[in-house]
């Protein structure tokens, strides 16, 4: 007798146990006759590319493999909004963005505002982000004033940002 008529006699015999079988495991009755189907299509393909030693304890492993895939894949997919995790947005709300531009706006503002040595020490040392040296060298002043001119200028917008609070 070929392999084939072996699989199917062993479907033909043992299905309504393996059913049983199945949808005890799954607690499914419906859903266990598709599970014995699948088993015993994937035993089909696999007698068809080697020996199976014993097929019946083989059939009942594949499907309580492919009950227990489904239970997982179930769980991994059906997640119900009341059961989904409390996770924190930690962006900042709307308003406190709008509160942080209205702020930088202010500073920017206040930068501007100041005599043009200041205003470029400033802009060098924190938006080019330039050493000191180089601004003093760049702007022809000591470095001690171009730390001067620059540690006033942050006081000014350290000023604008506790005003806007």
């Amino acid at each position: 007798m070929s392999d084939e008529g072996i699989t199917l006699r062993l479907y033909r015999t043992h299905r309504d146990t393996l059913v049983s079988y199945a949808g005890k495991l799954s607690g499914d009755r419906v859903g266990a006759e598709d599970i014995v189907q699948d088993a015993w299509l994937l035993l089909d393909r696999k007698v068809e590319s080697g020996v199976v030693r014993e097929p019946l304890g083989y059939l009942r492993r594949i499907i309580r493999n492919l009950v227990f895939s489904q239970a997982r894949q179930s769980r991994e997919t059906v997640i119900a909004p009341e059961d989904m995790p409390d996770i924190a947005d930690e962006r900042p709300s709307a308003e406190a963005e709008c509160m942080a531009r209205q702020m930088m706006e202010r500073v920017l503002d206040a930068i501007d505002a100041m005599p043009p040595r200041q205003r470029a020490a400033i802009k060098m040392y924190h938006f080019e982000e330039m050493k000191l040296r180089e601004i003093a060298e760049k702007l022809g002043m000591s470095l001690s004033y171009t730390q001067t001119l620059i540690t006033r200028g942050m006081e000014i917008c350290n000023q604008c940002r506790r005003q806007g609070r």
